[in-house]
């Protein structure tokens, strides 16, 4: 369903077939050059929908083999995948070919569980791993407590893809790496600042801009103000992000 805003109603993980007309006329698939995500996640909320499952790579069970250090799909589905799993190869789906980049905000366990390594596979395959960060446990306190991580990446083009599949390998390349362990909040929501050696709250003097009025018009002034400094270096690595990524070009 439109709204004024432009926003679309509909099961992403469905068939696009499913969608009304005004998202398929979207024709989203493979058309997106950038796209920011925190899907959801967790195991009460299972995919054990088979016509959703046979859709995805990631629906379908996978079968490690040892001596290569490689998964491969098999033809059998999953009886059910948490939705953060489909919604990866999802997302990577709607991107462009070649140039497409996502920021998705994933569970730990899809970048560590020796269980999940099909996923990790798939990523690699068909991405360009850009950023792996490493969110503090209290990011989305004090609601949800799950340790998360921020991947960005590039969906590759199907040249590539296949180049790198004929070759048994995947090509080289640095990745960006942070640690966000401060985010300018504690796990029950309170706001936290910078403190010195003492334990003192410190604070900067910044201008601020005040809208005040004379005679019925609005006039703008300047004023300086000491304000305490938010514990929360995230700007800090998005920075440190977009002075590293065009050096890789």
């Amino acid at each position: 369903m439109m709204g004024a805003g432009g926003l679309y109603q509909g099961n992403s993980l469905a068939s696009p077939a499913s969608w009304n007309e005004e998202l398929r006329n979207r024709n989203l698939l493979g058309t997106i050059d950038l796209l920011f995500t925190n899907p959801p996640f967790g195991s009460k909320i299972l995919i054990d929908d088979p016509s959703i499952l046979e859709q995805y790579d990631l629906g379908h069970t996978w079968d490690y083999d040892a001596p290569s250090d490689t998964w491969e799909k098999t033809e059998a589905l999953q009886k059910s995948q948490p939705p953060e799993v489909l919604f990866i190869e999802r997302c990577v789906r709607f991107l462009r070919p070649g140039m497409g980049r996502m920021a998705i905000v994933l569970p730990d366990g899809i970048l560590g569980s020796p269980g999940l390594g099909y996923v990790r596979e798939w990523i690699l395959r068909h991405t360009q791993i850009l950023a792996s960060i490493d969110m503090h446990p209290d990011t989305f306190q004090p609601s949800v407590s799950v340790q998360t991580s921020l991947l960005v990446v590039q969906r590759k083009d199907a040249e590539l893809v296949t180049m790198e599949g004929a070759a048994g390998r995947m090509n080289d390349y640095a990745v960006f790496m942070a640690l966000a362990n401060h985010i300018g909040h504690d796990k029950r929501g309170n706001r936290t600042y910078v403190r010195d050696a003492r334990g003192n709250e410190i604070a900067e003097e910044i201008t601020e801009q005040v809208k005040e009025y004379e005679e019925g018009q609005p006039v703008i002034r300047h004023q300086t103000v000491r304000k305490k400094v938010i514990d929360d270096n995230t700007l800090q690595i998005a920075q440190a992000f977009r002075q590293w990524l065009p050096e890789q070009d």
